[in-house]
């Protein structure tokens, strides 16, 4: 488990609100590809496995999470495993607005630098863990609360992993799994199989913040 204290050496700028090349939405600050800081990052690490930018599904799963506060279902004390984490913003909203225990999981360590970024830029610390869903053993899974993944399913062979993560979350108790996508093959094909199987159902969302975006969301509720 690696801690983003890791990064000791990490610059971070000062951002003012309506800077260009940043997001200031949800309670959070969010940086661009272009922001300065972000290419100096580009320097030293390129990230391999689509983690190269802040992706528009996690907006959506920002605001089931919100929904899911309001309604006192998650919130202070809850521990969130953010998985296919990338440059973290939903493991940033959920540690400074939730108030959760947050736990960011990539296969790619290259992401890590830039979650750190943002977590230090909003004031939140998350700990990481590099791992490949897969590997996402009982042992890890096993005190986890909810689960969210954005933009995680678009190759056919991430399916069969999934469902099985999906399973495995299941049986150790995890209350809820929140997965969006903007509509790829492999993710109808993944909540196809969820709605067999477990209490499962896809729901679609949208928003007009930042921009006019939507998503379908597979939810998945533990017994």
């Amino acid at each position: 488990m690696t801690l983003l204290s890791d990064f000791p050496d990490l610059e971070v700028p000062r951002v003012r609100r309506g800077e260009p090349h940043t997001v200031q939405t949800r309670g959070i600050t969010l940086l661009r590809s272009g922001h300065r800081a972000v290419r100096r990052l580009k320097n030293q690490h390129a990230p391999s496995i689509h983690g190269n930018k802040v992706w528009n599904s996690s907006f959506l799963i920002m605001d089931e999470l919100n929904r899911r506060r309001r309604a006192g279902e998650i919130g202070p004390g809850s521990h969130l495993m953010d998985i296919g984490c990338g440059w973290g913003p939903l493991s940033i909203y959920a540690a400074k607005r939730l108030g959760c225990r947050v736990t960011a999981v990539d296969a790619d360590p290259d992401v890590f630098p830039y979650l750190a970024l943002h977590a230090a830029v909003n004031k939140v610390e998350v700990e990481t863990l590099r791992c490949r869903f897969e590997r996402l053993t009982k042992q890890r899974l096993a005190g986890v609360d909810i689960i969210t993944g954005a933009d995680i399913c678009f190759w056919d062979e991430l399916t069969p992993v999934l469902f099985n993560l999906i399973r495995r979350a299941l049986g150790q108790g995890v209350k809820r799994i929140i997965i969006a996508d903007p509509g790829r093959s492999p993710f109808y094909q993944l909540a196809e199989r969820c709605e067999q199987h477990f209490n499962a159902r896809v729901v679609e969302r949208r928003t007009q913040t930042p921009r006019s975006l939507s998503a379908d969301l597979l939810i998945v509720d533990g017994d």
